[in-house]
């Protein structure tokens, strides 16, 4: 190999070894870890994005090693990543994703104890969606669906091992006779099922967590 062919070799690979160190910084810069006096620690990813909020969104953003929420504004980096917040015993508490500082996809919370406490998704910070709910056992005690946070459609309790049904339109009560008249209930129902039946056999495909 003639020199100047060695010389070409060394450039570029000291070229990819800097543009690797560049991608890696940059990950950094965008990653914050903020520790609270009772022990518990927030990992957190954050951007300078800019956006044209809307007044009707309350937006998540960080600054000065704290986390801020404002409606229909912000004042530092939005989140833009994975959020997770630890116990002080470094056990999961809540994990989920922001885009732009709103929440988006599943979010999931747990006990102290390690167990789960509720899986939910959300639609541009709205909860919107199947749901899951359970107790400190980490045995399921409601499931459903949620439109605008609120309760809607057929609703399954738990308690015992016993099950029963409760029935919501827009987080109003009503009965079994008029949630099975609706026809948009009936359309619903099934894909909302589906999506519950899907959390409970992928438990292993949860995300991993990162490491506090």
């Amino acid at each position: 190999m003639t020199t100047k062919k060695i010389l070409y070799t060394i450039f570029f690979c000291m070229i990819s070894i800097i543009c690797q160190a560049q991608v890696k910084e940059l990950a950094i810069f965008r990653r914050f870890t903020i520790s609270s006096n009772d022990g518990s620690k927030t990992i957190c990813y954050a951007d300078n994005i800019k956006i044209s909020p809307n007044s009707d969104k309350t937006y998540v953003w960080y600054e000065s090693n704290q986390l801020h929420q404002t409606m229909g504004g912000y004042s530092g980096k939005l989140l833009n990543g994975q959020f997770t917040h630890y116990f002080s015993n470094k056990n999961l508490s809540d994990q989920g994703l922001y885009v732009k500082g709103l929440k988006q996809g599943v979010w999931r919370h747990w006990y102290a104890n390690g167990n789960l406490k509720s899986e939910s998704q959300w639609m541009a910070n709205i909860e919107e969606g199947p749901f899951v709910r359970y107790d400190e056992q980490g045995n399921w005690i409601q499931r459903g669906y949620l439109k605008e946070g609120k309760l809607h459609g057929s609703i399954e309790n738990k308690t015992s091992d016993v099950i029963s049904y409760q029935y919501f339109d827009m987080g109003k009560e009503i009965s079994k006779e008029a949630f099975q008249n609706n026809n948009i209930f009936r359309k619903t129902g099934k894909l909302i099922g589906d999506q519950i039946n899907k959390w409970f056999k992928k438990k292993e495909n949860q995300p991993e967590p990162i490491t506090p």
